[in-house]
């Protein structure tokens, strides 16, 4: 027989995971619900245009792309920013900002076949149009507790600022090429490349060792102090005292536990303008939310209004979250005693899931799932 396979890239969630999975869908939009947003449906399919519009430096590639009847080029969503930031710019323009929204939708990107991630994914998230950055702290807020409602011990949110990294190489008048391998190189931190590239840039000393230090910038709050003492210019310190007052205000807010650091951090989505943030989990090897500011995005389909927002990948989640839902139980029933069965399981299903199956002996009995044991029949019930 022939075997057949899945793309690459995707999974099938069923059983528990299945149940999982709801049920943390179920959790984030609670906690989204709680701040004011309001739900979102888009299409899964966009034209390929919304998001070369988006994108100054979009990787084609990394899209699964197809054409319509019409011979047009549609691909499929590769995030919610974009097809909400579409969506505000044409349905709600003359709404009275700020607009909330939350999602819980299925993504979609080609990755690397060796790289371990998954292509298609499910993405809760929020997006907070219409106010500038003095929402950061309630977006940033609203992430918290999404994390503390996954019920772990260990996680923390790293916060940085696109702009820092971009400021520096602005104010050094590098090229685009220069830029683009100086980002990739402090993003991995891979510092001994990083010293010989560094090496055979005309920068001076303290320059240098701006850039030198800059993927080392991680972790609590006094690594702030630290880096302004790197700063070669004014305007760098500015946006690390801008770290700095979110971290104030965090703190009187009592969110700062497990708030962290990362001044290295490179934003991989251009459209980035201040604030990004990642969250983690421990014993998950990836980032499971990430998000920032993005105040130039909704300019381009014709809405110039500042906006901040962040998701969470629940797949990520899977492995390490298991289901917590009702109790379940089988009840099995024969088919004369279909009535009497219905009407136990109407009542059980108060506290349990019931699972009701036919079979072959007199009386009607319980399984419980936790258990696999029968602890109960009609003719016990009656006695």
């Amino acid at each position: 027989m022939k075997k057949i396979y899945l793309p690459s890239g995707m999974r099938d969630n069923i059983l528990s995971e299945a149940k999982t999975k709801k049920e943390l869908q179920d959790c984030f939009e609670k906690v989204f619900e709680s701040y004011g947003y309001s739900k979102i449906y888009t299409p899964s399919i966009e034209f390929f245009s919304t998001y070369q519009n988006a994108f100054s430096n979009l990787n084609s590639n990394s899209m699964y792309k197809f054409f319509d009847q019409d011979g047009n080029i549609l691909s499929l969503r590769m995030d919610m920013t974009v097809p909400i930031a579409r969506v505000c710019a044409t349905k709600f323009k003359d709404y009275q900002l700020p607009l909330r929204f939350y999602y819980s939708c299925n993504v979609f990107k080609v990755r690397e076949s060796f790289a371990g991630k998954r292509n298609e994914v499910t993405d809760c998230g929020v997006e907070l149009i219409g106010l500038d950055k003095k929402s950061d702290v309630e977006v940033l807020m609203c992430a918290f507790d999404a994390m503390k409602a996954l019920n772990v011990k260990t996680y923390a949110i790293e916060c940085g600022d696109s702009g820092l990294f971009k400021k520096a190489c602005k104010l050094l008048n590098m090229e685009d090429e220069t830029i683009e391998k100086l980002a990739d190189l402090i993003d991995r931190k891979s510092m001994v490349d990083l010293k010989l590239f560094l090496d055979t840039l005309n920068l001076e000393p303290n320059q240098k060792r701006f850039m030198m230090e800059l993927p080392l910038l991680n972790g609590d709050v006094s690594i702030l102090s630290k880096a302004k003492k790197l700063c070669f210019d004014e305007s760098l310190k500015e946006k690390i005292e801008k770290l700095e007052d979110i971290y104030t205000l965090l703190s009187k807010l009592d969110y700062h536990q497990h708030l962290r650091f990362d001044l290295g951090k490179i934003a991989h989505l251009d459209y980035y303008t201040g604030l990004i943030f990642e969250g983690f989990i421990e014993g998950v090897g990836v980032s499971v939310l990430s998000g920032g500011r993005y105040d130039k995005l909704l300019s381009k389909f014709g809405m110039d209004v500042p906006a901040c927002g962040f998701s969470i990948k629940i797949d990520y989640l899977l492995d390490i979250i298991k289901h917590s839902s009702k109790k379940s139980c089988k009840l099995f029933y024969p088919q004369d005693k279909e009535v009497e069965a219905l009407l136990m399981a109407a009542n059980l299903r108060k506290e349990k899931n019931v699972e009701l199956i036919p079979w072959q002996k007199e009386n009607i009995w319980i399984k419980e799932e936790e258990t696999d044991v029968i602890i109960d029949s009609v003719d016990e019930r009656s006695s």
